[in-house]
């Protein structure tokens, strides 16, 4: 009875060793560093992004992002940020604004935000109330209700969204489902693709 008695109380000391160890070998390295997740760092003060991914969460925070830019994502309300060059900006918050010259993808949740950006590959607008101004786009998505889109040189557009307002000069496609938008171009395709929403007042060229 000794003998198992002692075995018993040996093995209870190694589990609580093992798991003391474990407990204390979460929190190694931790502490120095503003990585949010992966490779994605917070610059709330702006900075040099040095080719990563950034996130900006603080409310009211007025940024410049500088040097090559992964994803920068803004989740944070009241956000003023300049954005040079970046595979793609995400805003999630409202009342933001962002400016820049050159987007992979270009991704507006929320509400009451806006963006001028010179130069994007893709367009998508989901959230509400929002402004967008750009010079060119390759792709644009409106999906969301009431925002204002103004571009130069826009290649294939899809609204499916209500109660948006899309003026481009060139036009090379377009596909309207959602209702009550409007839709005004001066050059490029004479009609839409695809017009299966209603009272949509669409202005092509020499109309």
């Amino acid at each position: 009875m000794g003998a198992t008695r002692q075995s018993v109380a040996v093995a209870v000391l190694m589990s609580a060793a093992v798991t003391l160890a474990g407990c204390g070998g979460g929190n190694t390295g931790g502490g120095g560093t503003s990585t949010v997740s992966g490779s994605a760092v917070e610059l709330n003060s702006g900075g040099d992004c040095a080719g990563r991914d950034v996130i900006v969460n603080r409310d009211g925070a007025g940024v410049v992002l500088e040097g090559e830019c992964g994803t920068v994502t803004i989740e944070a309300n009241g956000v003023s940020a300049t954005v040079a060059t970046s595979n793609a900006v995400v805003v999630r918050g409202q009342d933001t604004n962002v400016v820049g010259g050159q987007t992979g993808t270009l991704t507006i949740s929320g509400r009451s935000n806006s963006s001028t950006i010179d130069v994007v590959e893709s367009i998508e607008l989901q959230g509400n109330a929002v402004t967008v101004v750009g010079k060119q786009a390759e792709r644009i998505s409106v999906t969301g209700s009431g925002n204002s889109l103004n571009v130069d040189d826009s290649g294939a557009m899809t609204v499916s969204g209500n109660d948006n307002f899309v003026r481009a000069v060139s036009l090379d496609s377009l596909e309207v489902t959602g209702s009550n938008n409007s839709v005004d171009w001066d050059s490029g395709v004479t009609a839409p693709a695809i017009d299966t929403g209603s009272e949509n007042r669409l202005t092509p060229p020499g109309a």
